[in-house]
């Protein structure tokens, strides 16, 4: 008995632990161990004993998960764990608009151009590649157009 449960308690804190380890790895150890104590509790009692344990884990897995993604995000540990922010899946706004009315201006790079960097300009950094290679940080820029994703630039006449 002390095996089954041990199992089936393993079972349950690898699949709880696959929230915060996500990999699959671990939520599939933690499976391996529920059906080892299912199997254990039907060869030492009966089908009954083994069908109790499987769905006792189960229950006592979903359990755990649901605690962890509902319950834990509003204790004072959870909110050290869970990232609340927004995210707008950008980098930096570099959209066809922006890169038209840039296109021209005269910047600094914020960081070393090798060849890609970021470049400062009116103020706002930018994700920007540099046409002629390498940059030091504080030489002046000049935006030349865009990419796809990024500003392309040159270096500016000192």
């Amino acid at each position: 008995m002390t095996l089954i449960i041990a199992l089936l308690l393993a079972g349950v804190l690898f699949i709880a632990a696959e929230v915060f380890l996500p990999s699959g790895v671990i939520a599939t150890l933690g499976g391996l161990c529920l059906a080892a104590g299912v199997g254990v509790a039907i060869h030492e009692y009966n089908i009954f004993a083994g069908l109790m344990a499987g769905v006792g884990g189960l229950a006592a897995s979903t359990l755990a998960v649901v605690l962890e993604l509902k319950l834990l995000p509003h204790t004072r540990t959870g909110k050290k764990l869970y990232n609340e922010a927004a995210s707008s899946g950008r980098a930096v706004e570099t959209g066809a608009a922006t890169a038209v009315a840039l296109v021209g201006k005269i910047g600094r790079a914020a960081t070393a151009f090798a060849p890609t960097g970021m470049a400062e300009i009116d103020g706002k950094q930018y994700e920007a590649s540099c046409l002629d290679g390498f940059l030091h940080p504080g030489d002046a820029l000049i935006v030349a157009g865009r990419d796809n994703y990024k500003l392309l630039v040159k270096k500016a006449a000192s």
